[in-house]
């Protein structure tokens, strides 16, 4: 028993179905490649609309005469904009802030403005490979006004899901991408 080759089940043996196998792992490598930037670029977006949901909750407090808000409505803004605390600072050191009683410690600190391709790519990493909620905080400048500078703490957890979402959505995209061409190739050479 020990001189005896194993063989390749009889499916797996020709040639035809051989390059079937290596145009599935080729283009699930290519598409794991493209992949990348995506999933770094859909974090980044992801943080720039809690940025600008943050602006929009925070142009409640400029509404009113003295830059503040009830108590319910302040949980409410809060909710929507899906933070623990808002700090809006404006030109001329006006600072309106919105926040929960007490907001939690800031386990990791995002600058919107500082950061380089590689750098997002790293972090989107980063973000997907914990499995503990970090609570975050956020430093942007409102989507319209770039005089204004805005500070968001909110959860990790929300955007990891979503990240899982859409990693989902492009890997199922992927494998019938993939399916369907190495179909096609195996057919072709039959």
């Amino acid at each position: 028993m020990a001189g005896k080759k194993r063989r390749c089940p009889s499916a797996f043996r020709g040639l035809s179905a051989r390059l079937l196998l290596l145009t599935v792992m080729f283009l699930l490598l290519a598409e794991f490649l493209i992949w990348t930037p995506s999933i770094s670029r859909f974090r980044k977006v992801y943080l720039e609309q809690r940025i600008s949901d943050a602006h929009l909750a925070s142009l409640a407090l400029e509404a009113t005469p003295d830059n503040m808000v009830s108590k319910e409505l302040e949980m409410e803004l809060l909710a929507h904009a899906g933070a623990h605390g808002i700090v809006l600072r404006k030109p001329g050191r006006k600072i309106l802030m919105l926040s929960t009683k007490m907001p939690p410690s800031v386990d990791l600190t995002i600058d919107l403005s500082r950061g380089s391709f590689m750098i997002w790519i790293g972090d989107a990493f980063q973000a997907l490979a914990q499995n503990e909620n970090r609570i975050m905080r956020l430093i942007g400048v409102a989507p319209n006004d770039a005089g204004i500078g805005i500070e968001v703490i909110l959860d990790e957890t929300p955007m990891r899901r979503a990240m899982y979402d859409y990693s989902g959505r492009i890997l199922q995209l992927s494998i019938v991408i993939s399916l369907i061409t190495a179909g096609l190739l195996y057919v072709s050479l039959q």
